[in-house]
């Protein structure tokens, strides 16, 4: 592991770009009043789905790196390598597990890696001990489980207890509609167990039992009222793409959108309960303010590429954000109060990392996992 720290990235100015109060649920009209404080306690009281307020703080603060991408400060790689030969992944999620303290990150190229008789490999774990320039990475998934179970597209894991919780897009591919089935539009739960020292998972299935296909499930059943456009929209374009994903303190799971952002270009994140029974309920909204800074393109919207709870501040979240589409741009690592609607602490990534996963790992320090080059880093919040 390269220790060395550089100092963070800071930004000159931020720039508000939404009002106080957030849009209500259906947020589909201009003239829609926002929710007024007596209006939540209604909406608790009959278990209706409560939409968390913004404000306009966004505080400048930071966090440092202890890699820059370069020649003479590289960051660490991922290594992948089946039947003798390395082959390649795209990290797009993280969670970190107790049991043997490793990293779990889940990747969205299941379609190469089935080719090659890896798809065990959209899910592995890797040990952040070692210090060398390459980490290797161990599959949770049998070779049988690999086939079994076709996760394509995978962006965001978590993990709660001893459950695996990951999410695949639920996009509609830009180019090919022949993609667009239930293997991309999963959400799936697993339990971890050590199996001789290794970690492996087990009882893979459904979240919501009987859907298949959660995308579905989110547009009929959520209770969270979506555009046409949204609905019909590419991944590339303002249709849905789920590319985050948490578990809180409340014991809820948090999905954070990439698109389609709202009005104001503000982002998108819902927050489900576990299934009682068979299927999850939306228990409120979150939409957080668009993050400027004079560090990255103005013109470009930017959409949620990772998120995860801070333990030890319930409410508050680490959040990377990125372009809703393909720009070449910085991605950006900040602290959200979900409460209060405050970023803080924005502060954009070393140059050429992408940035699709970030968990916590001890006080004050965070791993990232980068989807382009299976890079990772780590931050430290200052």
């Amino acid at each position: 592991m390269i220790f060395f720290l550089v100092t963070g990235l800071f930004i000159s100015e931020l720039i508000s770009s939404r009002s106080a109060e957030n849009q209500s649920l259906n947020n589909q009209s201009d003239d829609q009043q926002t929710i007024e404080d007596k209006k939540v306690e209604s909406q608790k009281a009959t278990n209706q789905p409560v939409e968390n307020k913004t404000d306009q703080n966004q505080t400048v603060g930071g966090f440092s790196f202890n890699c820059d991408n370069t020649p003479n400060k590289p960051c660490q790689k991922l290594v992948a390598k089946h039947q003798g030969k390395e082959i390649e992944i795209e990290p797009s999620g993280v969670v970190w597990s107790k049991i043997d303290s490793k990293a779990i990150i889940v990747n969205d190229n299941y379609n190469d890696l089935v080719t090659k008789n890896a798809g065990h490999y959209s899910i592995v774990s890797f040990s952040l001990k070692d210090n060398s320039s390459t980490i290797p990475v161990t599959p949770l998934l049998t070779p049988k489980q690999g086939v079994d179970y076709p996760l394509y597209d995978l962006e965001g894991v978590t993990l709660l207890g001893d459950t695996i919780y990951a999410i695949g897009s639920l996009a509609l591919h830009g180019k090919n509609p022949e993609r667009d089935r239930w293997e991309r539009h999963q959400f799936v739960k697993m339990s971890l167990i050590d199996s001789k020292g290794e970690l492996k998972v087990k009882n893979i299935s459904h979240v919501n039992e009987g859907w298949k296909d959660f995308r579905n499930w989110l547009i009929s059943k959520s209770g969270y009222s979506w555009t046409g456009e949204q609905t019909r929209g590419k991944a590339e374009g303002n249709g849905i793409n789920v590319e985050a994903l948490t578990r809180n303190t409340s014991g809820n799971l948090v999905l954070g959108f990439r698109g389609p952002l709202l009005q104001n270009e503000s982002v998108l994140a819902l927050e489900l309960s576990l299934p009682s029974s068979k299927e999850m309920t939306l228990v409120q909204k979150s939409v957080l303010p668009q993050v400027k800074s004079d560090k990255i393109l103005q013109d470009a919207p930017k959409g949620l590429r990772g998120m995860a709870e801070d333990p030890e501040k319930p409410g508050e979240y680490y959040i990377l954000v990125g372009p809703k589409g393909y720009e070449k741009e910085l991605i950006v690592l900040a602290r959200w109060n979900s409460k209060t609607g405050e970023l803080s602490k924005v502060s954009p990534l070393p140059p050429g990392i992408v940035g699709e996963g970030v968990v916590p790992i001890g006080k004050n320090k965070l791993l990232i996992v980068d989807d382009l080059k299976q890079a990772i880093l780590i931050a430290t919040e200052n």
